[in-house]
């Protein structure tokens, strides 16, 4: 037998941490996060899209009209304006839009004019808060459930320290939600690839359902997750599994056909954005999709309009970031001390990533790649989160050169997975969870004397 083998069969016989106990840290890291949070961001003021953004969740909740800010999806704002309209919020009637500027000066008027601003920051904090809490546990538990108490614990806590997740845990931004949801999606595939159990497959279109109905980034993990799907069903073998190829391939179409149908209730299940008559965006969406420059951008839009395989507003908002964010702003830019036009140096992001993220937490980062290298985790999960965060940083690299850390923060969540791999070079190798000696510790034991020859 080979020491890898042995190493293996020893491992199969020590116990995970009760998920009881589990559950208990994983709240107090999340609490620590949030406490953190709040402390160092106690003197920050809204930042530049959060009074767009409350306005338009409060008009999402009221009226169920999505014209404001088509921009992003919804699922952040109707959480927050369901805060907001519960506690009181002064609006004005809606009326038709010009321009972006024009629907910004609107929303930033109810919020700062019509209504107290201080009073609202505080419920949208609160809002927030909450919400990203739930989103840190949902991480914890896939992260758990696809490679084990250690490294999900690990990985919330470099999430809790890193100092940029804390500022967003704060505001009223799409950013950290998607990337935690993005994550968790990621984190899911692998279970549910690996055994392809309907519960594994519903979190999974779950996680990624939410994902989509957060930010207009999210497609590019339905198509990482997508292709994973389809190399796992119709090419990698799975004995233990009693389903043909095609039926795994049929179960990989169930978890994207489940995500849309999350993106689709978060819309109400409707393709207008209101119920008056026609279009009432501040501009177009026909003008929206010839304003891409690509012909294979346009191609698409044009053809999921036609299709309507996603709400119209939900269009809208992707033909805006696929112009804004992967063609570019026509507008300066100063990276690094030099200036630009449109679009900076394709290192910005890798050098960003690289400057805003602690040292420590680089270090911490380094160890939990040589716990890759070293197989301390499964050969599987490794090519999945290490290519899900390459492929989304190549999207950032080829587009355009704004938000800076924020529009980066998908990677940062993989990065804190990797992170929390470095548990596994305390000498514990990978176990599953559903396979656990918390559920059968006899047949765990039984199994490793046996591989050892006891």
């Amino acid at each position: 037998m080979t020491a890898d083998a042995v190493a293996d069969a020893r491992n199969s016989i020590r116990p995970s941490i009760k998920l009881g106990l589990f559950s208990g840290l994983l709240l107090l890291l999340t609490a620590c996060a949030i406490v953190r949070s709040a402390v160092t961001t106690r003197l920050d003021g809204f930042t530049i899209d959060e009074a767009y953004h409350i306005a338009a969740g409060v008009s999402y909740v009221r009226l169920g009209d999505f014209r404001i800010n088509p921009e992003q999806p919804p699922l952040v704002k109707l959480w927050v304006g369901h805060f907001i309209s519960w506690t009181g919020f002064r609006a004005s009637a809606l009326r038709p839009f010009s321009d972006k500027h024009d629907e910004r000066t609107f929303t930033e008027e109810d919020v700062y004019l019509h209504n107290d601003p201080d009073f609202i920051q505080k419920r949208s904090r609160a809002a927030m808060w909450a919400l990203n809490a739930l989103l840190l546990v949902a991480l914890g538990f896939a992260t758990r459930r696809a490679l084990g108490s250690g490294v999900a614990l690990g990985a919330i806590a470099f999430l809790a320290i890193d100092p940029t997740v804390a500022a967003h845990l704060a505001v009223v931004m799409t950013d950290l939600p998607v990337s935690l949801l993005c994550a968790s999606a990621v984190l899911l595939t692998i279970p549910a690839f690996r055994t392809w159990k309907w519960m594994d497959l519903g979190t999974c279109a779950l996680s990624l359902g939410l994902a989509l109905a957060a930010k207009h980034s999210a497609p590019v993990f339905l198509i990482i997750i997508f292709l994973t799907g389809c190399v796992r069903a119709l090419f990698v073998p799975s004995p233990a599994v009693q389903a043909s190829r095609l039926w795994r391939f049929g179960m990989v179409w169930v978890v994207v056909l489940g995500a849309l149908t999350i993106l689709w209730a978060s819309y109400h299940f409707r393709y207008a954005e209101s119920n008056a008559p026609g279009e009432v965006f501040n501009r177009p969406l026909a003008d929206k999709i010839a304003d891409v420059q690509s012909p294979l951008y346009r191609a698409v839009l044009d053809a999921m309009r036609a299709t309507r395989i996603a709400p119209r507003t939900y269009i809208w908002g992707l033909a805006d970031t696929v112009r804004a964010g992967l063609e570019g702003r026509v507008d300066p830019i100063t990276a690094f001390g030099q200036a630009y036009w449109g679009t900076g140096p394709k290192y910005y992001f890798p050098a960003m990533i690289g400057l805003k993220l602690p040292l420590g937490l680089t270090a911490v980062v380094l160890m939990g790649l040589f716990a890759f290298a070293a197989r301390r985790v499964p050969t599987d999960a490794v090519v999945t989160i290490l290519a899900a965060a390459a492929l989304f940083l190549l999207v950032l690299i080829a587009g355009s050169t704004y938000g800076g850390i924020r529009h980066a923060l998908p990677v940062v969540a993989s990065l804190a997975i990797v992170g929390g791999a470095e548990s596994k070079m305390e000498g514990a190798h990978y176990f599953d969870p559903s396979e656990s000696c918390e559920r059968d510790p006899n047949h765990a034991k039984e199994n490793g004397r046996r591989d050892l020859g006891l």
